[in-house]
């Protein structure tokens, strides 16, 4: 008899086969699996099973009068492409020698979905395990597979999950028909990618009302600023011209030692950010390296919100600190004899839910830089150098603040000075804010009620400034940090954890943002595009709103905990869809938002010939004229592209390459196009190597 082990992907289950002693690998195909000691060990692919599409529903007309969609029954359907592991899977679910399954996806909603929609689909009743770790190590494992948890204890982690995908089905689906079918242009409607990009909108707008207004100070030659700022030069000049030559007044001199606390460990988002304002790396291409990293066992589970370790991790971190004396000898080496600092700082187990902080495992000593891409380097030293800096002293300093009186004009001076760089010496990113006040460096330290001349006053010129365009880190800082936008009490405390979109979903969102064409990537900027800035305007705001998510999480998290209401939360969203619709319906006259750009001239009627979601067609419509060419072809394998259309329009023949036949083969050939009034193809004519078709 065995135990059957899923796994979310192929290289979690090569670690946890080898760890448990199923070592016989066997091949099906394409496919394999690990068998040995009692176990069976597979994989998902991540998701395999989704809840469709509305053409699997029935809903394959885009009509205002389909609309809401609504299905009365969620049903789960496979996923293109994956058909060999969903077959193999089904076989071993299904064998009789398998008495128990284990859901060793990743520990979270999704994984807990990935597993759940395997299970389900095939109908299985057998009784299942839950592995829940945090780490790929071997330790890890064992300790996950001696500390198994019975699958129901995360039936409300499921029912979350499953919930939140049905909600965002509804609105999504719904409404971004809706708006696709009245703009005439294919748009994305999504509970946290509509926020987002509202988000990016406002402070695109707000810098472009932004003006800018001059304002004068009157600085001292040793620094020391007038606390008066004018609005004229000559206000300044005339404070200059007063003070000029005059004695200034030590009238207060208070001096303070002050600590600069070390980092909190890396979550997801902030070693996103990190990773972001050192190297530029998108959110995206961190997550990417992050998870190849954990599934090579050099760091922890990358999805992880949290910045915190729990109190039984603590001979690990003394552990992984010794395993990194290969790393920065000379930097470990003053950590252990200074002692490590392993406080609330690191250690909180009231502050981690499913996973902890992302850290570098005890295998990390194995590192070896020449098996490791550019990125996944760069975020290796992002989280090494984090994990150094929690255990390391705080950043001390002394700061002086004098106060000068000149006439009857007070003028302020903050002078840092560092006294023990403890972690921070070792800090990566930009500069710290405190560098402008360290560089003010005075050659004389001033006592109270010393005087000095006051010569060689400036006044300086500087303007206001406008807000900054987002970066990826810091539109990942407010997604994160969405209460601060929400103005409800109630509301604001349950996003206060959570944020907009999870660790695992943000990066995701922008690039989908980025892929819709509603925001743009300008060097390290995000900024909104006319597009984006018209279909923002055109959405009500409470499906734009951060207040919108912020009640969903409400809810989902109460469902989670076991307190919340489904079906409420599924009711509301069908009515406040249907209200969206029904609005939208009884409109009149509108302005459509529309990116759509001419590829050419129809050969039918001579309208322009524009790019849809799905196809190339007439500008005239399809009771006008119906000239279309859908955009796929499976005759060859791949989709035509604009430019291709557009050279085929203008005459009468194109060029494809890197074709592929119902063979497998790859080719390049000629194609011509066909008009049989009725239907429209590409016929071809030839091979690029001047050889007749004789069927590819």
């Amino acid at each position: 008899m065995f135990r059957l082990i899923i796994s979310e992907k192929p290289s979690v289950s090569v670690s946890i086969a080898y760890c448990i002693g199923a070592t016989e690998k066997i091949s099906e195909g394409d496919t394999f699996y690990w068998q040995g000691n009692g176990y069976i060990v597979t994989n998902a692919l991540g998701h395999l099973f989704g809840i469709g599409m509305p053409e699997d529903y029935g809903w394959g007309k885009w009509e205002l009068e389909t609309l809401p969609l609504i299905p009365q029954e969620f049903k789960l359907f496979p996923l293109k492409g994956y058909s060999g592991q969903i077959k193999l899977l089904k076989k071993l679910i299904c064998r009789d020698d398998v008495t128990e399954i284990i859901n060793a996806c990743d520990a979270g909603r999704e994984g807990e979905c990935i597993f759940r929609y395997i299970y389900n689909y095939f109908g299985c009743k057998k009784p299942t395990k839950r592995f829940w770790i945090s780490s790929l190590t071997d330790e890890s494992i064992k300790q996950g597979m001696k500390n198994l948890l019975d699958g129901k204890e995360k039936d409300n982690l499921f029912a979350a999950g499953f919930t939140r995908a049905k909600a965002d089905w509804i609105l999504g689906m719904s409404l971004s028909r809706l708006y696709s079918i009245v703009n005439d242009d294919s748009h994305k409607v999504g509970r946290v990618k509509t926020p987002v990009l509202n988000i990016v909108v406002n402070r695109d707008e707000a810098i472009a009302a932004f003006t800018k207004r001059p304002f004068y100070k009157v600085v001292l030659e040793n620094g020391a600023e007038c606390e008066n700022v004018f609005d004229t030069a000559e206000q300044a000049e005339a404070v200059r011209a007063k003070c000029s030559g005059k004695i200034a007044v030590v009238s207060s001199s208070k001096t303070e030692q002050k600590k600069e606390n070390r980092p909190l460990l890396h979550s997801l988002t902030s070693l996103q950010q990190e990773a972001n304002d050192v190297y530029g790396m998108t959110a995206a291409d961190t997550l990417k390296s992050a998870q190849s990293l954990y599934e090579k066992k050099l760091l922890t589970y990358p999805r992880t919100d949290s910045s915190y370790l729990s109190d039984d991790m603590i001979p690990l971190v003394e552990s992984i600190v010794k395993c990194l004396a290969g790393y920065d000898g000379e930097r470990v080496q003053r950590l252990q004899e200074q002692g490590l600092i392993i406080d609330k700082r690191i250690i909180d187990n009231s502050k981690i839910s499913d996973h902890h902080a992302i850290i570098p495992t005890n295998l990390i000593g194995r590192l070896d830089d020449e098996k490791l891409d550019d990125n996944e380097q760069r975020i290796v030293k992002l989280v090494i150098n984090r994990f150094l800096c929690a255990v390391d002293k705080p950043y001390i300093y002394s700061e002086t603040k004098y106060e000068f009186l000149v006439e009857d004009e007070i003028f302020k001076l903050t002078v840092k000075t560092p006294i023990e760089w403890g972690w921070k010496q070792y800090k990566l990113s930009e500069p710290a804010e405190l560098d402008e006040d360290t560089d003010k460096v005075l050659s004389v330290l001033y006592s109270e009620n010393a005087t000095f001349t006051a010569d060689n006053i400036e006044v300086k010129q500087g303007e206001t400034k406008p807000p900054k365009h987002f970066t990826e880190s810091t539109l990942l800082a407010v997604m994160e940090n969405i209460d601060r936008l929400i103005d409800d009490k109630e509301l604001k405390g349950f996003v206060k954890e959570r944020g907009l979109g999870t660790p695992a979903t943000r990066a995701s969102i922008i690039e989908e943002l980025i892929a819709a064409g509603y925001i743009e990537r300008k060097k390290k900027q995000l900024v909104s595009t006319d597009y984006g800035r018209a279909f923002a305007s055109s959405v009500p705001d409470n499906v734009k709103s951060a207040e919108l998510t912020a009640h969903w999480e409400q809810v989902l998290s109460d469902i989670e905990n076991g307190n919340g209401n489904a079906d409420m939360l599924l009711d509301e969203i069908k009515n406040s869809v249907s209200e969206i619709i029904a609005f939208e319906k009884s409109r009149g006259n509108r302005v459509k938002v529309t990116r759509k750009v001419s590829v050419g001239t129809c050969p039918r009627c001579g309208s322009p010939v524009i790019e849809n979601s799905k196809a190339f067609s007439c500008s005239a419509g399809r009771d006008k004229c119906g000239f279309f060419i859908y955009k796929q072809d499976k005759r060859i394998g791949r989709s035509y592209r604009a430019d291709e259309i557009a050279e085929l329009l203008s005459k009468g023949k194109v060029t494809l390459k890197n074709c592929t036949s119902s063979k497998g083969n790859k080719y390049s050939a000629v194609f011509s196009l066909e008009d049989t009034g009725k239907y429209v193809n590409l016929k071809m004519e030839e091979f690029v190597d001047g050889k007749k078709k004789r069927g590819a």
